[in-house]
């Protein structure tokens, strides 16, 4: 008997039977476990750093619960919040207190709601802004941080004072550096912590929000490992001197500590050569190995530079990522606003202030200016005989052979449907004239085709030099009144405003 076909899980309906959504549920149960297991091992890593009771140098799981509740939504809370039930239940054995048990699982399901509820909104803001520009993904960890945390830290110290772990005095001490420990995981780890959950989604075939789509595609051509663990290691070296400084030579003082700082360096370097990913990488490795130093520093003051500097190199590296894709954006917004969307050429915007430009060059330096305005023939007779499609394959025709034809200091725009206008630095009226010609030919010389159809293409120019001393208004109206003539006399023509 032949095996039925299997059906693609990730294909099945929402409605489908039982039978065939297992695959699915299984993969979202994998997700689910693995997502609490990592919950707990950075629960641990931050425990490890505790400088106080309930104070760490900074709390891993924060950047965590943001990263999972923005990458796969309210599938996350279900992970997170068995971790954070699980961690509270420890409180007990990690501080030897012997706290009642209904406390602690009354304190969990307080914090799992706070961390859950706290991180949800800034998630939710990052969702909605996925697939938007680089700055806008990259500058959402360091700007929905503050908020989120804060409310984290308000929430997890209500539910440890309500369920009677901890005292009202004990939580107005631990509130803000709770908040600060939660700020640094969500901005120094966050992003990472991102990218390997869309990884692990993309490979489960489970539905995910790509936060980064717009940022992977500032990675480097050729990107090199040894590069790449060569910049790295410049990274610690100022962290492992501002030990050695404080430890090996015993110089407590603050300075010492903020020798840190000097990593930017190296870090900036890997965010500009080494692409996202590795950039995000760098970021949080290089705050494991400062929250690391700060547990070894030992002291309050120093525990504060430590948190300080991841703060700043993670906002740097950030930074130093949108900033290339805003000089794109503002360029691409630049190309919107003065070329042509059809043809590619200057737009009547682009062209007036080059017109502008150049005629004050020529009136400072004496040199010669001409204006040629041409305007295709019986252009309106190809819309309505072959339809707008072909018109518009011929107006990119005609200006790719015209482009062809002159220099890059001239200026060719589209001022209208079938109008164009040609600036020509440094261009007396016979050369003008001359150059004229030569695009008239050049358009006359071939029909324009667009499969069966071969449309004739043939125009109108009027040229004039501009007197700087009359301004360039005038010498438009002058080249217009010339097009006017050129057209009069039967089209395909040349004519010259002082008659030349």
């Amino acid at each position: 008997m032949q095996e039925p076909p299997r059906s693609d899980p990730a294909d099945c309906p929402a409605g489908g039977t039982s039978p065939t959504r297992f695959p699915s549920l299984r993969r979202e149960a994998l997700v689910t476990g693995l997502l609490a297991l990592a919950w707990v091992g950075a629960w641990s890593l931050g425990r490890i750093q505790e400088y106080a009771p309930h104070a760490s140098l900074w709390f891993p799981p924060a950047g965590l619960t943001f990263a999972a509740l923005a990458v796969l939504g309210p599938r996350a809370v279900l992970g997170v919040s068995a971790a954070a039930v699980l961690v509270t239940l420890r409180l007990g054995e990690v501080y030897r207190v012997d706290y009642d048990l209904g406390a602690l699982l009354v304190a969990g399901a307080l914090f799992a709601t706070a961390q859950d509820g706290a991180f949800a909104g800034g998630a939710a803001a990052l969702r909605r802004g996925a697939g938007g520009s680089v700055p806008q993904a990259v500058a959402a960890f360091p700007a929905g941080a503050p908020a989120s945390s804060a409310l984290a830290a308000a929430g997890g110290s209500f539910a440890l004072v309500t369920a009677g772990v901890i005292a009202p005095a004990e939580a107005r001490a631990i509130l803000l550096p709770w908040f600060v420990g939660d700020f640094v995981g969500v901005v120094a780890l966050g992003p990472a912590l991102a990218a390997l959950l869309e990884h692990l989604a993309a490979i489960l075939r489970l539905r995910s929000t790509p936060l980064f789509g717009a940022v992977s595609r500032l990675r480097p051509a050729r990107p090199g490992w040894r590069r790449f663990v060569l910049l790295f290691a410049l990274c610690l070296l100022p962290l492992a001197g501002s030990l050695v400084l404080l430890g090996g030579f015993g110089l407590r003082e603050l300075a010492s500590a903020f020798l840190v700082f000097f990593a930017v360096v190296p870090l900036m370097w890997i965010v500009h050569t080494e692409g996202s990913a590795r950039a995000f990488g760098a970021v949080a490795a290089l705050s494991v190995a400062i929250a690391g130093a700060g547990a070894l520093a030992g002291s309050g003051e120093h525990t504060t530079a430590y948190q300080f500097a991841m703060i700043v190199l993670a906002g740097s590296a950030y930074f130093g990522l949108a900033v290339p894709s805003l000089y794109l954006d503002n360029e691409q917004l630049r190309r919107l606003a003065t070329t042509d969307p059809l043809t590619g050429a200057a737009n009547r915007l682009a062209f007036d202030e080059a017109a502008v430009r150049e005629t004050e060059r020529a009136r400072r330096f004496g040199t010669p200016l001409s204006l040629v305005l041409l305007d295709l023939d019986r252009f309106k007779a190809v819309n309505d005989t072959w339809g707008h499609g072909v018109g518009d394959a011929v107006l990119v025709e005609v200006v790719d052979r015209l482009r062809r034809e002159l220099r890059e200091i001239d200026v060719l725009a589209r001022v209208g449907g079938e109008e164009l206008a040609v600036l020509l630095p440094m261009t007396p009226s016979p050369a003008a004239t001359d150059t004229a010609r030569r695009l008239a030919a050049a358009l006359r010389e071939r029909p324009v085709t667009r499969g069966a159809i071969a449309v004739p293409v043939t125009a109108s120019f009027g040229v004039a030099e501009v007197d700087p001393a009359a301004g360039f208004e005038a010498a438009r109206e002058r080249a217009d009144h010339a097009l006017y003539d050129a057209k009069r006399l039967g089209r395909d023509r040349v004519e010259t405003a002082d008659g030349s």
